[in-house]
């Protein structure tokens, strides 16, 4: 893997960073393209190669292509209409038409479960629909991670003393681990078994949102608040409050949804997710800082 370069999008994020960090554990020339080449150094480390710019520049996104044998894409909009879709959609659709120009051989995206024509009952849901079908259509070779909700989630949600369960979260979710995902991202560039196919990524255990907060509430020492999707939606009115506002649209979304498709091809190409939530909390220290929800 020595002699594959492979460019990641949004590799400063919560999701991105692990992916680029297990690219480079694994033998590849990791590539990142930064609006702030210095910060991404600091948080990155040694060994990356950077180039400073930005996935809606089109100069510097070719740029930062040339040489690359693949691309992988990180990157999430939001909380307004028009930033999902300048991202989920546009964004991929700008990266995926770029990257086939150049002669990259493969882009990779990572989306969520539901995600579907039949699903996209939101500015979010919709602008992947649209990045999806947008990278699908390019002509280039692609992979998509359709995947449940990561464990890395669950301090977000922290407010105070407490965590907040939007909504009534009734569906069992098999929760994943940002370093399973990473993993099996750097496996499908190992090979070529799992190009043009969109993959489900589903952790090993299946609990409801409610009962992997506990989990973590009882770990870090908080207490599991209860807050409906209506009455969020209200607050973010009334205190103007765009990210409350998303936020309540989102979990409005995840009450209507629960998990389909199967992840058993991508366990079988890729190497199923081992983490559950259990091992991830005793591994992680509690973070009980201010989130973006209210308790």
């Amino acid at each position: 893997m020595k002699n594959k370069t492979i460019l990641v999008i949004g590799g400063t994020g919560m999701l991105g960073k692990p992916v680029a960090e297990r690219l480079l554990k694994d033998g590849f020339t990791v590539r990142l393209l930064a609006r702030n080449v210095d910060k991404a150094k600091s948080m990155l480390g040694k060994g990356y190669e950077f180039v400073n710019g930005d996935y809606e520049d089109a100069d510097s996104l070719k740029s930062a292509m040339q040489g690359c044998d693949g691309v992988h894409v990180n990157i999430k909009g939001g909380p307004s209409e028009a930033d999902f879709e300048r991202a989920d959609h546009l964004g991929v659709k700008r990266i995926a038409e770029t990257a086939k120009a150049v002669g990259v051989g493969r882009v990779t995206l990572i989306s969520a479960y539901a995600v579907s024509g039949e699903k996209a009952d939101t500015p979010e849901s919709r602008s992947k629909v649209r990045g999806e079908t947008a990278l699908k259509s390019s002509g280039v070779p692609y992979t998509i991670f359709r995947c449940t909700w990561f464990m890395e989630t669950l301090p977000l949600f922290v407010q105070g003393k407490s965590i907040s369960l939007i909504g009534n979260q009734i569906h069992p979710l098999h929760w994943v681990a940002a370093e399973d995902y990473a993993r099996m991202v750097s496996q499908s560039y190992q090979g070529d078994e799992a190009l043009n196919k969109e993959l489900y990524i589903f952790g090993p255990e299946a609990l409801t949102m409610g009962d992997a907060m506990k989990m973590y509430a009882d770990h870090a020492g908080l207490k599991v608040a209860p807050v409906s999707t209506k009455m969020l939606a209200l607050m973010g009115t009334l205190t103007f409050n765009t990210e409350w506002k998303s936020m309540s649209t989102l979990m409005g979304h995840y009450e209507r949804w629960g998990e389909d498709g199967s992840p058993e091809e991508a366990n079988r190409l890729l190497g199923a997710p081992q983490i559950n939530v259990r091992e991830w909390v005793a591994k992680k220290p509690p973070k009980t800082d201010a989130a973006h929800t209210p308790s």
